[in-house]
Formats: structure tokens, sequence, C-alpha cells
């Protein structure tokens, strides 16, 4: 009989230290690696984990439109637990390398569509209780700003992750592959799953991008091949450091634990104010800093003869790791 291997130690089934919020880095990935830990021996896949996060999720949303103090508490708990979940799918992804396009699709959209169900509960339950219409007024700018801020931070993580990694090959992956692998899944007659998550993730990758069109043009990368080397991976680490942080500081994990937080102490009119003042703050002090970095970064990577080409160009670099 073959044996299973051994559970890769935690630091190597981790994406990046360099693109985590400090709470999901040391809170959710230990849990989510310790999730991994007791399932890794079973046949349960890591599209199985995505799903069970999504379940969760949308219960979590159900728990704050009814909307009782038990209900809270408990939708809070869920909403976390959703969130530990959408961790634990990555991690057996990489410590099995049971990698996939459906499976990334998959991961993706069900981050979006916790979202677009969490939210909005949220917000109704927080009228039922305090029927503010000033808190009203600020509901459409909180959600679509949380929006706008979880894109640029994919965005600029998937940016971080590639250009720091020696082995990428210097392609980014184009809404319009994914369109190519939606019309093979169509035509081979894969299962709703599988279609639904891959044109939720065209649509992610498309609204992404123009988001960061919107914002800082010269970060837009679809257009582009990259040489990579060395070198070229100091230089945009050495910009993009910094204002990484600050993105992961407003990704999806801090608006996870912070509206479970909320739910369960039934503030979550303090979610509200947190996604409207101190979320936007750190979204212009990033967007600033992360203009400057893009602008430099280019600079530098122009005097060392390493600038982007048209895409179609030749550039030096090896394939990517997909683990990444």
């Amino acid at each position: 009989m073959t044996s299973v291997p051994k559970l890769p130690p935690f630091a190597s089934v981790l994406k990046s230290r360099e693109v985590e919020d400090p709470v999901n880095l040391w809170v959710h990935r230990p849990l989510a690696y310790a999730l991994v830990a007791l399932i890794y021996r079973t046949p349960i896949t890591p599209n199985q984990i995505t799903l069970m996060a999504l379940l969760v999720g949308f219960a979590a949303g159900g728990c704050f439109v009814v909307g009782t103090p038990a209900m809270m508490v408990l939708g809070g708990a869920l909403l976390w637990s959703s969130a530990i979940l959408d961790g634990a799918d990555g991690i057996l992804a990489r410590a099995k390398r049971m990698f996939s396009d459906v499976g990334r699709a998959l991961d993706g959209a069900s981050d979006a569509l916790v979202s677009l169900v969490t939210v909005p509960a949220a917000f109704y339950h927080l009228w039922q209780t305090q029927h503010d219409l000033w808190q009203v007024a600020w509901m459409p700018f909180a959600f679509l700003t949380a929006v706008i801020h979880i894109y640029l931070y994919d965005y600029y993580k998937e940016s971080y992750m590639q250009r720091t990694n020696p082995s990428w090959n210097g392609t980014p992956e184009l809404p319009s592959d994914v369109e190519v692998r939606l019309a093979r899944l169509k035509q081979e007659g894969a299962g709703w799953p599988a279609i639904v998550a891959t044109k939720l993730y065209v649509d992610l990758l498309t609204n992404q991008a123009r988001a960061v069109r919107w914002t800082n043009p010269g970060a837009v990368r679809e257009h582009l091949q990259f040489p990579v080397s060395d070198e070229s991976v100091r230089i945009f680490r050495q910009h993009n450091a910094g204002p990484m942080k600050l993105w992961a500081a407003i990704s999806l994990a801090p608006h996870s634990y912070m509206m479970s937080i909320c739910a369960m102490l039934d503030r979550l009119d303090l979610y509200l104010w947190y996604r409207v003042v101190l979320a936007n703050l750190i979204f212009v002090i990033g967007l600033v800093w992360q203009r400057r970095a893009t602008r430099r970064t280019a600079e530098d990577l122009a005097r060392a003869g390493l600038a982007p080409q048209p895409a179609g160009t030749h550039v030096a670099g090896g394939s990517i790791d997909p683990a990444t």
C-alpha cells in the first residue's frame, strides 16, 4: 500500500507572508493549517472546502437577517469560520499539489459571493435595529468602497507574488485566457458549478483591472510581459513591500474578522464607520503610496534594462509554480 506523504510544514504552504494581514497570518492561517492537518489523509478536496466556506458564509448572512442576539453571535462565528475555511482550501491545495483552473475560479467567486451576501445582510440588520437614516445614507458608499478595496488588494497581491517570484514566466493571467477556459468547459459539458465559478472569475478579473485602470493606470499589467530576474525581483520588492502592507490592511480578511467581531457584539454600526472612515483613510494613503511605488518601480526597471515589454514579446524567466 502506498503511504500518503506527510503534511508539509506550515511555512511551506503559505502563499507569501509579505501579502498577508497580520491577523490573517498569525490567527487564520494557523487555524486553517490545523484543520488541514485533521483532514489531510481523507478524500476531502480543496474545492469541497471552498464550497463549505461559501455555504458557511451564506449561513452567516442568514443569521444577520434573523438578527436575534443569539443569531448575531452565531452569524459572527460562522463568518469568521468561513474566512478560516477560505484559507484552508488553498493550504490543502498546496499541500496535496491539487491545483486546477476551476479551483482557482471557484475560490475567487466564493470570496466575492460571501461578501455580496453578508454585507447587505449586516446593513439590513443595522437598519432593523437602529432605523438611522444617516447610516442608511452611508451604506452604499461603504459597500462600494469595500468592493474596490478588496479588488485592488487582490490585484496588487497577485502582482506582488508574481513579480517577486524569480521562476515566474513574466505573463500575467488575462480575463481572455479565462474566457477560453470557460468556452472549453461549456463545450465539454462541465457541471454548472465550474461554469458559474469560471464566469464569475472572468467578471472578477475584468473588474479588478478596471479598478486599477481608474486609480493607478501605470500598474495595469494585462497588456505587458515582464522580464524576470533577481534584479527585477529586488527592485519590485524594494518599492512595493510598503504599500502592500496597507492593501493587506483593507483586504477580505480584515473585512471578515471586523464584521464578525462587530456582529457578535451586535455593534455593526462600528463596522459601518470602520468601513466609511478608517478603511478609506488607509485606502487613500495606500493609493498615493502605490502610485509613487509604481512610478519608481518603472523608472528603476527601465534604468536596469528590465522594463516590461508589450504582450507577445519574448522575456526571460521560467514557468511559474502554480502554488503561488
